[in-house]
């Protein structure tokens, strides 16, 4: 209360750090900022990507469990009846204790530490029920373009993308597209750009989580991603 008092009476004595003009100038930088920020966010790809198909992450290795992981650990809740009442007995080996005299009830599980579960998960490449994960992610050239639902793609994209497929499927990369439209839309979609390659199927939240651009470009050798681009910056695409 003091304080408060000491603060009240002399709040006239209270002089801002920083002058009119440079406090002017920061809320007009902050804004401007901002606005930029979400313009090229909305236009490009993050400037900052923290997810697990960031530049550099190779997708075999997120799917795999390490040898170092820690294991999952289990606690048993063995239910027994012992002179007529419900006891518990406990423990973390899943070996059942048998005490003398019991008559078992039940078992119950919990996990005291969950398994171990990969960054990346329900990733596939996948056409007419046939899986071709491995054979892509193992494959030194690849271009991947991804249109998570053709129902809402930017059809503007593909006059550059058709461009830079073409060239290249000419310097010896693989061309693929990723979606999770049905096989006959991505037919049609191929057929209506002339695209130069088929598409394979994914699951929809696993192609948004790789790139939000509707379409997207990505550059795999060997399972690992090399470049990642938004439509609008198609263009940049490196091709050696």
């Amino acid at each position: 209360l003091v304080l408060i008092l000491v603060l009240y009476f002399g709040r006239n004595h209270i002089q801002p750090f920083f002058t009119r003009n440079i406090r002017s100038i920061s809320v007009f930088t902050a804004l401007v900022l901002c606005l930029w920020l979400g313009y090229h966010v909305l236009s490009h790809l993050p400037v900052v990507d923290f997810r697990a198909y960031k530049i550099g992450a190779n997708i075999s290795e997120g799917m795999s469990v390490p040898e170092d992981a820690p294991p999952p650990i289990i606690e048993y809740q063995w239910k027994y009846e012992i002179d007529g009442k419900e006891k518990v007995i406990t423990n973390t080996t899943g070996q059942d204790p048998k005490p003398t005299g019991g008559t078992r009830i039940g078992v119950e599980t919990k996990f005291l530490r969950e398994p171990y579960e990969p960054p990346i998960h329900d990733f596939s490449m996948e056409r007419d029920g046939e899986d071709f994960t491995e054979q892509f992610l193992t494959t030194p050239k690849l271009i991947v373009v991804i249109a998570y639902s053709l129902d809402n793609t930017e059809i503007d994209g593909y006059a550059t993308i058709k461009k830079k497929t073409d060239e290249a499927l000419k310097k010896g990369y693989e061309v693929i597209g990723l979606s999770a439209s049905s096989l006959e839309e991505t037919e049609i979609l191929k057929k209506n750009q002339n695209l130069n390659f088929d598409f394979y199927f994914c699951d929809m939240t696993t192609l948004k989580t790789i790139v939000r651009s509707n379409p997207g470009i990505l550059e795999l050798n060997n399972g690992t991603i090399m470049q990642k681009l938004h439509w609008n910056d198609a263009d940049d695409l490196n091709l050696k």
